[in-house]
């Protein structure tokens, strides 16, 4: 008795003390969205007493001091929050699982879980928005297989975005999709994006065939949520640019020593004592602002978003920038208790791009003798010494033109949804309408250029961009016990028209700024149209059965005017499965370990029809006009240009896709994996046909086989310790590109690059990927006279014969006794066997902090600025680099002997001397930020308020002696060509900034 007694003092006691540590603690739940979750489990750890949140994720609960507190909710990651003072706690959770997540494809979406085709989704925050420029500047490294890279560098000018490899050696430009309408990646503000999805299999793309043979990139914008109060947002940042790099050159002394060392100084010379440095002239800090204002909200059957964004940008070249500002509208309504929907999107933006097509590469090779200004000539500015490089005086070039892409583009999307009466069947009405509008604005002032005048001009040339889409489809979504089905049959119509025109006029007088003041007797008009249709049917079926067995089958027909009759129908099927294994009952033991296990399989076929309009018709030459009999005739001739064959027919790409997806950890560490094989075949492709035939153009022809295969792999992992949340994600991925086969000619060969025609360096061979590099071997320097007379072949023919003691080796790679470009060996792709994202990012106590870090691995660069910078037979200046030129005295070098005359021709363009390592590791963002505590916004009656501070291209590890290795497709700018096989080519690419920018974003 008297032990019961003691017992029961002793647990009363422990309960009593058990009471007295117990405090209360306060707090909220919330989604990563900031919406409060309603009715989480709170539980102290380890016992029964808990409670739930109520309508507002508010919740209150006593806990004794040194415990856990477990917070739970269906579908969400628990959390455990340790207890060591009456605090209040603000806890947000994150999905369990990204198997709930949805996932936007063609015409519809599809949970995550139930996907079959390889997609990858990226989210408006994931895309750092307050740092980008533009939508494809943001997307850049961020997902495996997806290659975003420098095309010309000028604010405004876009990036080169290739998915899974060049497919074509025509246009490799994936199809975009905003808000249910074909447009422009670049019309979309960054800030506007709520999520962002590549579709890069044939499975996922072919719901729109013939336009997504490289592959689709769906962007949906921001939009409201229904009932809730109106949220006026604010993201701005101010920021400065900057040269990140500048080329290693000689100035005016170290130039004129070094040429009188070496008895080249022309006497003139000797009374130039200018010393320019032309790389500080031109290039200089700028800077760049953007701000973007957005409402959002909704009623109980309507949402709405409305959005602006000004962006004003600077170049880094001097008189160069961007201006821009945008404006978007999204709103949504719905009637009879939800059975009818209508919607809109409306996007406007007008900008004004200030280019210079100043060469880059005279920059570098402008003599630093030259001063910038001569008030003794017209123009007021130096131009070149007869015995100097007839180059362009930069700072001139680039105050006496004035060049501007004025563009103004508008999208409107409206869509009506209505449900049938049959469950889950519905039917959608969607119509797009795309116009951009603007004007080309060319004018120079004159201007004394070596000896001669060049005059005034003014060009103007006027363009209209239109393109109107109707879309009919048919949707029906059920579920009948274990059994899920999606079908869809739809009904397309396209049609774009443009058109432009242009006038011109020399001798514009000082101070004018019309046309019409020009003389009238230098004068030049313009003008064109062109139209296109296309017509498609198109359906899908998507089959799940307990969620375990997956199955996708798509087809498209598409009908286009660009094909001669009897070629303009392609018809584009897929077939996908998919196997959760996670939910099979054999895999049940393992869940706790293994929390996502899918394999996914895919096979289909795409088209593209990117050739241009009226190829396969004959088609009358206007403008062919003479003088008779004093008087001005128009004439004009059918038949002046080739025309393709009429049997021309669609590129097809059929894509084979395996794909694994994995999670662990709570689903914390996420892994997906993909390999491809992707064939296009009847590439489409202008052929080059004999001058003696007297046409003009060269007709498109299939013209052969084109391999793209490849792995790509992604992970991420997302983790708390104590207060500090963080993640981490890596993607990279490999691509080998093959042309399989030619088809037309008789050569298995396609010529590419050939800078100022001075030597074809890339091609497209079959067995070698498409503008993979061909050049002459080097082998050191000859050491001496007798050396170069010695390299002999095995019958005794010296091989180079005006070689000399520090001319360059060439490797006589055919053995036929001498040096030509017949002895070209294949020196490397421009393509990487390896591209890398690493990004990262953690949170404490309102501190953030995040980093991006991007890569290649594996690729050549063809530096052609290099070989100009470096070549020693005209009069310019060179790089520092030719301080270290081989002399008798200075023999452990790997720069030629200087000489004008050149005779071993050192300076050869087909020469893996110019041809470098493209590999390269970039800080290309890094980002602190600080989340304003809420006693302090509520006194100025925000929500929350974010201050930052940030950089882009911050650092840049690489061997490449140019500017920037990141060096995708050449868009044209700065003299350099263009077209896929100038990928990886370095023809004075425009350098890309380095930025450093402060930021405030804030919601009320």
């Amino acid at each position: 008795m008297r032990k019961t007694i003691l017992l029961s003092l002793l647990c009363s006691s422990s309960l009593f003390a058990w009471a007295q540590q117990a405090i209360p603690v306060k707090g909220t739940v919330k989604d990563k969205e900031n919406n409060p979750i309603v009715g989480a489990t709170i539980v102290v750890k380890g016992t029964t007493d808990g409670t739930k949140t109520d309508q507002n994720g508010n919740f209150s609960i006593s806990v004794p001091t040194g415990k856990l507190l477990l917070i739970t909710y269906v579908g969400m990651q628990r959390a455990e929050v340790p207890i060591k003072d009456n605090s209040f706690i603000n806890l947000s959770l994150v999905s369990d699982s990204q198997l709930d997540e949805v996932v936007v494809i063609g015409y519809g979406t599809v949970k995550k879980r139930d996907l079959t085709g390889a997609v990858a989704t990226v989210t408006g925050k994931d895309l750092q928005s307050n740092l980008a420029k533009s939508a494809s500047g943001a997307l850049q490294g961020r997902i495996a297989g997806v290659s975003v890279s420098n095309a010309g560098g000028t604010p405004g000018a876009g990036m080169s975005i290739n998915i899974r490899g060049l497919s074509s050696m025509g246009n490799n430009t994936p199809l975009y999709v905003v808000d249910g309408v074909f447009s422009d990646i670049n019309l979309v503000d960054p800030n506007d994006i709520a999520s962002l999805d590549v579709l890069k299999d044939a499975s996922a793309a072919a719901i729109y065939g013939s336009r997504a043979a490289n592959g689709v990139v769906i962007i949906t914008t921001k939009g409201g949520k229904r009932a809730s109060p109106a949220t006026l947002g604010i993201n701005a940042y101010t920021g400065i640019q900057s040269l990140p790099k500048k080329m290693d050159l000689m100035d005016g002394p170290q130039w004129k020593k070094f040429q009188k060392e070496n008895k080249y100084l022309p006497t003139q010379a000797e009374s130039f004592n200018a010393n320019t440095d032309w790389q500080d002239e031109v290039f200089d800090t700028a800077p760049i602002n953007k701000i973007n204002v957005d409402i959002s909200g909704g009623g109980e059957r309507s949402t709405y978003s409305v959005s602006a964004g000004y962006l004003n940008q600077e170049g880094i070249l001097k008189t160069t920038g961007y201006k821009a500002f945008n404006v978007r509208s999204k709103n949504t309504f719905n009637f009879f208790n939800d059975h009818l929907r209508i919607g809109n999107t409306f996007l406007l933006k007008s900008g004004d791009r200030k280019y210079s097509d100043l060469t880059i590469t005279d920059i570098l090779r402008q003599n630093p003798l030259l001063p910038i200004y001569d008030e003794n000539t017209l123009g007021g500015y130096a131009t070149y010494a007869p015995w100097m490089k007839n180059l362009e005086n930069p700072v001139g070039y680039l105050n006496l033109y004035n060049k501007h892409v004025y563009q103004t583009d508008i999208m409107l999307n409206g869509y009506a949804e209505a449900d049938l009466f049959i469950k889950g069947l519905k039917y959608r009405l969607n119509v797009g309408i795309n116009r951009t509008s603007g004007r080309n604005y060319n004018k120079n002032e004159a201007y004394t250029y070596g000896t001669a005048k060049n005059q005034s001009s003014l060009n103007e040339n006027a363009f209209f961009n239109n393109q109107w889409l109707i879309e009919n489809t048919i949707h029906y979504d059920n579920t009948f016990d274990k059994h899920t089905i999606s079908a869809l049959a739809g009904y397309s119509s396209q049609e774009n028209s443009n058109r432009g025109f242009g006038a011109g006029r020399k001798d514009i007088p000082i101070g004018t700024d019309v046309i019409g003041a020009g003389s009238p007797a230098e004068q030049s008009t313009s003008g064109n149209l062109n139209e296109a249709a296309l017509i498609s049917q198109f359906g899908r079926l998507m089959y799940s059965y307990d969620s375990r067995y997956l199955f996708t089958a798509t087809v498209r027909r598409d009908g286009s005017s660009k094909f001669a009759s009897g070629q303009r129908y392609g018809v584009f099927p897929s077939v996908a499965l998919g196997w959760n294994i996670m939910n099979e009952g054999f895999f049940e033991s393992a869940k706790n370990t293994v929390n996502d296990f899918k394999l996914r399989a895919s096979y289909g076929r795409l088209g593209n029809q990117e050739i241009g309009d009226y190829t396969t018709q004959n088609v009358t030459t206007y403008g062919i006009n003479y003088i008779q009999g004093g008087m001005w005739w128009q004439g004009a001739i059918p038949g002046n240009s080739w025309v393709s064959p009429r049997n021309l027919t669609w590129e097809e790409t059929e894509t084979s896709n395996i794909g694994l997806d994995l999670a662990f950890l709570q689903s914390k560490l996420n892994i997906s994996a993909d390999y491809y094989i992707r064939d296009t075949k009847n590439i489409l492709l202008g052929i080059n046909q004999p001058p003696s035939t007297g046409l003009s153009g060269t007709p498109t022809m299939n013209a052969g086989t084109i391999r793209n295969k490849g792995f790509e792999f992604s992970a991420t992992f997302k983790d708390a310790i104590g207060d500090v949340n963080y993640n981490i994600g890596i993607n990279a991925s490999t691509v080998k590109n093959e042309v399989k086969a030619v088809t037309v000619g008789g050569k298995q060969e396609f010529e590419g690059y050939n800078p100022q025609g001075e030597g074809t360096v890339s091609w497209a061979k079959v067995g070698y990927p498409i503008g993979g590099f061909w050049a002459i071997e080097t082998n050191g320097l000859f050491q001496s006279d007798t050396e170069a007379q010695n390299y002999k072949t095995a019958n005794g023919t010296v091989i180079q014969p005006n070689a000399m003691a520090g001319d360059i080796k060439f490797v006589d790679f055919n053995g036929d006794g001498h040096i030509d470009n017949n002895d070209r060996q294949y020196m490397g792709s421009p393509f990487p066997k390896l591209a890398y994202g690493i990004r990262g990012g953690l949170d404490f106590k309102g501190v953030d902090f995040a980093f991006f870090f991007d890569g290649m691995y594996g690729n050549k660069i063809y530096n052609y600025t290099r070989a100009r910078m470096e070549q020693t037979n005209e009069v310019n200046n060179h790089s520092a680099r030719i301080l270290d030129s081989w002399t008798p005295t200075n023999t452990d070098t790997d720069i030629p002997r200087y000489t004008r005359e050149d005779p071993n021709d050192n300076k050869r363009r087909v020469s893996d001397r110019w041809i470098e390592s493209g590999a390269f590791f970039r800080l290309k963002t890094i980002e602190l930020g600080y989340t304003l505590p809420t006693h302090w916004l509520s006194k100025a009656t925000l929500k929350n308020g974010r201050i930052f501070l940030a950089a882009d291209n911050l650092f840049t590890v690489t061997k490449y002696k140019g500017y920037t290795p990141d060096l995708g497709q050449s868009n044209g700018d700065n003299g350099a060509p263009s077209g896929v096989l100038t990928a990886g080519t370095d023809h004075g690419r425009f350098p890309l900034a380095r930025t450093i920018m402060f930021g405030i974003q804030a919601n009320f």
